[in-house]
């Protein structure tokens, strides 16, 4: 099955607009995955796509994707597209995922993704916006690698795998986008300089962000063509180096 046309393509990043498993199987093969795929949180009772958030409404679905899936079909499609991640991965595919409370019981990420781990990542966000549910807040999310590296970087051993950043708030347009800091981190470590990233979520273009800062290409997938044009506009604009967070 051939490839279509790009929605957006430089020197370094392709995106396309399409659903990640009709393009995935194309590819060919890629050096890692990055992904913080949809979360399935909305719960169906509420207003779809919105949310409160210190007193203030914004949207919160994810915009192309059904985020309130029962809980079965949600974990199988991510297990679809996430095996079909590692089939064209050479190294590790890292997922960015975190608890989610589903059914009155929390739902782990190992549950979704119930295979032998690489590496364990825990984000500290430095804080939280769900102060109201009987329980202590919740702070911290997970990134998971899965498979094993064709490439490690030994200059970051130095790392903790405890990693204290605040989450990224200065991307309009897109309610979650993760920090550009722990895509560029897993990147850099375990992608060789000039390798290719695969984010089959790519929501705003983060991890191609990431890429483009570490001197990596990437391929992005995107359902939303709202998305798209977010991410493309990004990667259109010069890519400055961040300073990186504190480990």
């Amino acid at each position: 099955m051939s490839l279509p046309s790009p929605f957006y393509q430089d020197e370094s990043c392709t995106i396309y607009n399409a659903d990640c498993e009709s393009i995935i199987p194309s590819l060919g093969k890629i050096d890692i995955t990055f992904s913080s795929p949809p979360y399935n949180t909305i719960a169906p009772t509420l207003p779809t796509g919105m949310m409160a958030e210190h007193n203030r409404k914004q949207n919160a679905g994810y915009i192309g994707h059904q985020d309130d899936m029962p809980e079965h079909e949600y974990q199988e499609w991510m297990r679809r597209v996430f095996l079909l991640c590692q089939s064209v991965s050479k190294g590790i595919v890292w997922i960015n995922h975190k608890t989610r409370y589903r059914d009155k019981r929390g739902v782990h990420p190992l549950e979704v993704f119930p295979w032998p781990f690489y590496s364990e990542i825990v984000w500290d966000r430095k804080g939280s916006i769900t102060l109201n549910a009987r329980k202590f807040a919740p702070s911290h999310e997970y990134v998971y690698g899965f498979g094993e590296p064709h490439f490690w970087d030994n200059t970051k051993n130095t790392l903790m795998s405890v990693w204290q950043i605040n989450p990224e708030r200065d991307i309009k347009g897109h309610p979650c986008p993760f920090p550009v800091a722990i895509a560029a981190r897993c990147i850099g470590a375990s992608c060789p300089v000039g390798g290719t990233v695969l984010d089959p979520f790519m929501g705003s273009g983060t991890t191609m962000v990431a890429a483009k800062l570490e001197g990596r290409k990437s391929v992005g997938i995107e359902i939303s063509e709202k998305y798209c044009e977010l991410a493309a506009n990004r990667l259109r604009q010069k890519v400055l180096k961040f300073e990186e967070a504190t480990p």
